[in-house]
């Protein structure tokens, strides 16, 4: 009896020429769809004031970074990105989980490049440090505008003077 594939094409692809194509290492994006607060410019999927949700989606996360692991086929991951929405308002130990899960599941290159999205306003040289143990070895940190009006008008959590504290940190 043949296995289901799970990257069936509607075309009959086969699922042999679809990995015979397939790169030789990955990337994952890891997308945490919470915010500190909505800023009303952002089209991403994310929700501010559920943050009673946060330990669930990082059960049902690595749940299905359990279950989709065999899809890589043992294929190196060069890349994880932590993105969003904002990944620093998730506590350090959710955050670690979910790297943790990732490091247990799959094939993470020594070298691989672990970003995580930053907001100025929920960020701070302790939460920085324990990104850094957790295996993040770049920031992207979310700015948006150096001018305080603007930043006043997108809605952003911070001001001008957090940017560079955040950047400092």
């Amino acid at each position: 009896m043949n296995e289901p594939s799970l990257l069936a094409s509607p075309l009959g692809s086969d699922l042999s020429a679809i990995r015979a194509q397939a790169p030789a290492s990955i990337g994952l994006y890891v997308h945490v769809p919470f915010c500190a607060r909505k800023c009303p410019y952002c089209d991403f999927n994310t929700y501010a004031g559920i943050d009673d949700l946060h330990q669930d989606f990082v059960d049902a996360l690595c749940a299905e970074i359990v279950l989709r692991a065999p899809q890589s086929d043992g294929r190196p991951v060069h890349s994880v990105f932590l993105g969003g929405g904002t990944p620093t308002v998730l506590d350090s130990e959710q955050l670690d989980r979910i790297l943790q899960t990732i490091r247990e599941h799959l094939d993470v290159a020594i070298d691989a490049e672990i970003p995580c999205e930053a907001n100025p306003g929920s960020s701070d040289a302790a939460r920085f440090e324990r990104l850094r143990a957790a295996g993040v070895n770049r920031l992207s940190i979310g700015a948006q505008s150096f001018d305080a009006d603007d930043l006043q008008f997108l809605g952003r959590i911070h001001d001008v003077d957090a940017i560079g504290a955040a950047v400092q940190a």
